[in-house]
């Protein structure tokens, strides 16, 4: 149950940043409409909800990881010139020296709140890295009111640059249905609502065919680099100081 409340937590939490992400780059399009005959509007718009569909599933395959408790076994002392005969090797632990299942808990809750929380743990590396290699913390935070659409197009054709060589460096993502977009698929009986959305004139049972209008995405492979740092922190990227 703990882990279902973790999980809800950081993919309402989640969802709210990236959405909001998302929503800046809606009113880039808003404000400049010429965008929408151009890659540019999807990008702005909808590259904000991939990376948070990507960190969903990068979520909820973290959550799923058990955690070994460790425990210290204590060892009986022996003196010097004294040594362990077999038949005390094989003696039975003493009940007292069996942890109680709350002792257990215990020791689990504590170490939960010495680790980094999962969710925040993402976050920070997912943002850094597109930060890191796209810069697209810098734009999302930029004034772009002064420029001109030459320039923030120039501008956002980086961004993506960066960004896509980010995503795919940690991630191996392949389409869900590979077929060009535009192309006629059917749909089986047994097809997971979670991967293929239905729409338009969607009525009785399947199979259906259809018009496939995406092709849709999910992840094979998660190349994250394992969290190494000792406490938890909310540096996405560090401030860069330039000393004469």
């Amino acid at each position: 149950m703990n882990g279902q409340n973790l999980k809800a937590k950081i993919l309402i939490s989640s969802f709210f940043l990236f959405g909001a992400l998302s929503g800046m780059g809606g009113a880039v399009v808003y404000l400049h409409q010429d965008f929408l005959n151009t890659w540019i509007g999807s990008a702005l718009t909808g590259g904000p909800i991939l990376a948070w569909i990507i960190f969903a599933l990068m979520a909820d395959d973290w959550i799923k990881r058990p955690r070994p408790i460790k425990k210290e076994k204590p060892e009986k002392a022996v003196g010097e010139g004294e040594e362990k005969t077999e038949a005390e090797k094989r003696k039975p632990v003493p009940a007292e020296d069996i942890p109680s299942p709350e002792a257990v808990q215990e020791e689990a809750a504590r170490m939960r709140e010495a680790l980094p929380q999962d969710g925040q743990v993402v976050i920070v590396q997912l943002l850094g890295l597109l930060q890191r290699e796209g810069r697209l913390l810098d734009f999302l935070q930029e004034d772009i009111e002064p420029y001109d659409d030459a320039q923030i197009g120039a501008a956002a054709r980086e961004v993506h640059r960066g960004c896509r060589a980010a995503v795919r460096e940690i991630l191996g993502i392949r389409p869900i249905l590979d077929a060009a977009e535009g192309s006629d698929v059917e749909i089986e009986t047994d097809f997971d609502s979670t991967r293929i959305k239905l729409t338009g004139n969607v009525h009785g049972q399947p199979p259906y065919k259809g018009i496939l209008r995406h092709c849709g995405w999910k992840m094979t492979e998660n190349r994250l680099p394992k969290w190494t740092a000792k406490n938890q922190t909310d540096v996405l990227a560090p401030a860069e100081v330039e000393i004469p």
